[in-house]
């Protein structure tokens, strides 16, 4: 075997972040502010005929179609994308909302990075702007939440109106937000209250309209609901001291409370906390942590289906009288939680919700899309909302379900809400919390991202192996602080904590107890070797050459995988969680590095680098967390590993010579078998390998297996699955590619 010993040091990385602050994409070009864009949908007349055959209505088939993008700047055309009508109870109104899948008919195919468009025709408000108004305030809050624009629609070249382009909640929309798209995606229809149902994951898996109320959109053919079912037990279970301190391990809570926020400001009552209705949940795997995501919201500003009067409805009591709603009403019991909510609301009220400049962006988002509004044919005819209906949308109601215009209904909530808004005094929020292990374990950093009141002072304590530590402080932090902690030779444990104060004297800790960091121990599992471009030496179960990571269990007796996790982030000790696998004493296992979650249970959401990166396994303890075992990996070439020379010890070696799933240190890499080339023609092989002499030969797989042997100058390798080989003459072998 031929072999590269790497001179240079090996960097041992890891790193654990907590309740992660989501990215906030630009619009770009679809969801542009700027302009209307114009979108020219042309099918075959008896296509678009059939689709509005009342029969149809609610029929999810697509209709391939020809989709054009134009803007001032430029247009473009996707042909075969899929069309159809989408919604639930809008189906069945002559505005139809339209559906734009990308991907239904070529496989892959995305228009700006987007796999589907949601067209919502609107139709139950007459200023056409409610649900872009509400997205616009979780924008303003940095809350997760789809993009928006309006669009003319235009169909076989006939304007069918201004429509509102709202970006499809998917695995692209959480890869843009949460930095992952792995994790489990359920879309929350009516009733999902999140009420306690049983321990039993299936539990969660109820139908009760045909289609699941907690519906698991990624991951479907594993259909596990542990992680679901886990969240809400605890949300409903436990006591409030546990959730005021622990909720944070299931939930990104600060997140959320600035969507209740928002909800009870604009009056949505079709959402979680009234109708127990329209929002995602997304389990983050880089955080290990639910995330909320705010959905549908037309139903705003005044608009009411249930004779009720959302305008001067209690803040702190905004749920259905008597029915149970465990996120919403939970968290109005633990003062931590009511105080920041307070505290958003107070700021919603003061600077983005009615204030003189939104009311001046209101009216100038009406002239915006006024020409537009007053051209589209089927804007009247279901509601019969005339032009002045929509001219006077801001000031005036419209009658039926239209109580109030957008103006009056936000002045009586804008008053309503400060005569019910309890007074409060809190310390800065930790709204994320990163860990950095990359100069572990000489040093360890430790950075707080704030959001809320000003912080006058951050301190941190801390204790290594138990013995108290002098303190160290920040004074006047704006959006952030770092922490760099110096640690011994001979080092355990590090427990630490960090307070934080106010410029008004509000204090808070970040954790309620010190959180504690593990040094790994030395009998533990160990990465042993990796391939970070896998052409041809090694397919999984379903036959695809990805890339893979090898674990090791060097000790005396089995590891239980359930409480690891693997990932490629120094920054994500979460990433990839192990099923529950005991990895027996001396066992080698492979996890495919692939984002193939749904090919088997050790394929891991991410793929490696061939131009080099890191790779870490942490494991879950039950104050804190431990640092296992991680590497960073130089460019490998293709077929080329990179190894512990001998298995769980240093140095770190380039095979070329693999060995996934067996020992590096066994007999392929012996040095008595000399690697020669030439010896055999073509390579890659298809049908007949042939050989420079005749003589006796065996064919081996990579692991060392016979495959075949005899003698004679050439093999028929047709029977070989794809892959990679060694032929071996006397001691002589050489390694062949089966394409």
């Amino acid at each position: 075997m031929n072999r590269i010993i790497l001179t240079s040091t090996i960097l041992l990385l890891a790193a654990f972040g907590l309740w992660a602050q989501p990215n906030l994409p630009e619009n770009g070009l679809v969801y542009t502010s700027e302009e209307i864009p114009k979108i020219y949908i042309t099918l075959p007349p008896d296509s678009l005929e059939d689709l509005y055959m009342e029969d149809n209505w609610y029929s999810n088939h697509e209709y391939p179609a020809l989709f054009v993008f134009e803007t001032a700047a430029q247009t473009d055309s996707i042909p075969f994308v899929g069309f159809r009508f989408r919604g639930n109870t809008s189906r069945d109104k002559i505005k139809k909302s339209f559906k734009v899948s990308f991907n239904t008919f070529v496989q892959g195919q995305k228009y700006s990075g987007l796999e589907k468009l949601n067209l919502n025709a609107e139709v139950n408000d007459p200023a056409m702007m409610r649900s872009r108004l509400c997205w616009e305030l979780f924008n303003d809050l940095e809350v997760p939440a789809p993009r928006s624009n309006h669009v003319e629609v235009y169909i076989n070249g006939d304007y069918y109106g201004l429509y509102l382009n709202t970006e499809h909640i998917d695995e692209e929309f959480c890869e843009l937000r949460f930095g992952s798209q792995g994790g489990n995606l359920y879309k929350c229809g009516f009733p999902a209250d999140l009420a306690y149902l049983g321990d039993d994951p299936d539990d969660y898996k109820v139908a009760p309209w045909n289609s699941r109320t907690y519906d698991l959109k990624t991951n479907t053919e594993w259909d596990d609901y542990s992680d679901l079912a886990e969240f809400i037990g605890f949300l409903n279970l436990s006591s409030d001291a546990d959730l005021s301190c622990e909720l944070h391990q299931y939930f990104n809570v600060y997140s959320y409370l600035k969507v209740a926020a928002i909800d009870v400001l604009t009056g949505n009552w079709d959402g979680y906390i009234y109708n127990q209705n329209n929002f995602y949940l997304y389990h983050n795997p880089l955080t290990d942590q639910f995330e909320y995501i705010p959905y549908d919201t037309d139903n705003t500003w005044g608009i009411d289906w249930l004779g009720r009067n959302w305008s001067n409805r209690n803040i702190y009591t905004w749920s259905q009288t008597g029915q149970d709603r465990p996120l919403f009403n939970r968290l109005m019991g633990v003062e931590e939680f009511r105080d920041i909510f307070s505290y958003h609301l107070g700021d919603l009220l003061e600077n983005h919700y009615f204030t003189s400049v939104h009311q001046t962006y209101i009216e100038s988002l009406q002239d915006f899309i006024e020409a537009s509004a007053l051209a589209d044919p089927y804007r009247p005819l279901d509601f019969e909302f005339d032009n002045d209906d929509f001219l006077n949308s801001l000031d005036e109601a419209a009658g039926g379900h239209v109580d109030f215009g957008v103006f009056e209904f936000a002045e009586i909530r804008k008053n309503t809400a400060l005569a019910q808004l309890e007074s409060v005094n809190i310390a800065p929020i930790p709204l994320r919390v990163k860990e950095d292990f990359d100069q572990f374990p000489s040093v360890f950093n430790v950075e707080v991202f704030l959001e809320g009141p000003s912080c006058l002072l951050a301190e941190l304590n801390y204790s290594i192996n138990g013995v108290q530590q002098v303190s160290q402080s920040v004074s006047n932090p704006i959006n952030s602080f770092v922490f760099e902690i110096q640690l011994p030779d001979v080092y355990d444990e590090l427990a630490y904590n960090i307070s934080l104060l106010s410029t008004t004297g509000a204090n808070r800790t970040v954790y309620c107890e010190a959180r504690h960091i593990y040094n790994a121990e030395p009998s533990s599992i160990v990465i042993n070797e990796l391939m970070s471009s896998n052409d041809f030496t090694i397919s999984d179960e379903v036959g695809d050459f990805d890339d893979w990571i090898e674990i090791y269990n060097p000790s005396i007796s089995s590891v239980n995988l359930g409480d690891f996790f693997l990932s490629d982030n120094s920054t994500s000790t979460t990433k990839w969680h192990f099923p529950e696998y005991d990895l027996q004493s001396g066992e080698f296992l492979l996890v495919w590095a692939d984002r193939d979650l749904n090919d088997g249970p050790f394929h891991a959401n991410f793929r490696l680098s061939a131009g080099g990166e890191e790779v870490h396994l942490f494991k879950s303890e039950p104050d804190g967390i431990r640092w296992v075992d991680g590497i960073i990996f130089p460019t490998l070439p293709a077929d080329f590993s990179f190894g512990r020379e001998n298995d769980a010890q240093i140095p770190w070696i380039l095979f070329d010579d693999t060995t996934p799933g067996f020992s590096n240190s066994g007999s392929l890499n012996t040095a008595n078998r000399e690697v020669i080339e030439d010896l055999i023609y073509p390579n890659p092989v298809s049908t007949t390998l042939f050989f420079v002499a005749n003589g006796d030969f065996r064919i081996e797989s990579l692991e060392g297996r016979t495959i075949a042997k005899g003698t004679g100058a050439s093999f028929d390798a047709s029977s070989l699955a794809n892959g990679v080989y060694l032929i071996r003459f006397d001691n002589h072998v050489q390694r062949f590619v089966k394409q």
